[in-house]
Parts: structure tokens; C-alpha cells; sequence
């Protein structure tokens, strides 16, 4: 782990399009922790440290609700993605980025960037 390297939390319940956001994070110089379930997260945030998130608002059923009115409480910036409507998520959090998947690599790079105040 590169000492000073930004921490992101980020919690996607398909393997796959897990590993392709990690790798691009990854390639940011960005220190990644992957979860595939709510329970997970949930942990990682009690007892870990994260300068951000990323949490995909669906994870195999459950809603990650939970999980976004912890961070907020924790004040971190994270962002929200989701294949499903996030207009009620709007609503709720706003100030909350709230981007529709699919989404880009180079459009996931600017909202980390974004949300770790990196040019």
C-alpha cells in the first residue's frame, strides 16, 4: 500500500464490473476495498478508514440505504450508482452524486476525482 494514497470504499454486488472499477481506481493510485454485500460494508465502514465511496444502490436485493445514511453521518463524499431510477435517492441526499450505470471509465475517474478534490 503506498503510504498517503486515498482510501475508497466500494461496494458492487457483480464481480466482474467490481474488478473492472477496481482496476481503474487501482490505476488512480487509489487504495481500493471491494465489497459484494451490504454486511460487508457495513463492517468495513465501522472499522475501517475512507476518504470515499462508491456504492451501487442494489446489492443482490437489498438496498444499500443503510449503508448511504452511515456515510452521511460520517460526512465521507460518496457517490451513487445504480441501473434503477435514483430520482427518491436525489431527493433524500442531495449534495449526493448520483450517476446511472452504465457508466464510463473515464466518467468514473472524474467523480473520484471529484469527490477526493484531485485535479
Amino acid at each position: 500500500m503506498t503510504s498517503g494514497a486515498k482510501r475508497v470504499l466500494m461496494v458492487e454486488d457483480d464481480p466482474v464490473v467490481a474488478m473492472v472499477m477496481e482496476d481503474t481506481l487501482r490505476d488512480m493510485g487509489l487504495v481500493v476495498l471491494v465489497d459484494l454485500t451490504l454486511v460487508d460494508a457495513l463492517s468495513d465502514l465501522e472499522y475501517g478508514e475512507f476518504d470515499a465511496a462508491l456504492v451501487d444502490v442494489g446489492l443482490r436485493g437489498e438496498s444499500a440505504h443503510s449503508l448511504m445514511l452511515a456515510l452521511r453521518e460520517r460526512y465521507m463524499p460518496f457517490a451513487v450508482v445504480s441501473g434503477g431510477n435514483l430520482a427518491d435517492l436525489a431527493a433524500e441526499f442531495p449534495g449526493v452524486r448520483m450517476v446511472a450505470k452504465p457508466l464510463s471509465l473515464q466518467a468514473l475517474r472524474t467523480i473520484m476525482r471529484e469527490l477526493l478534490g484531485s485535479p
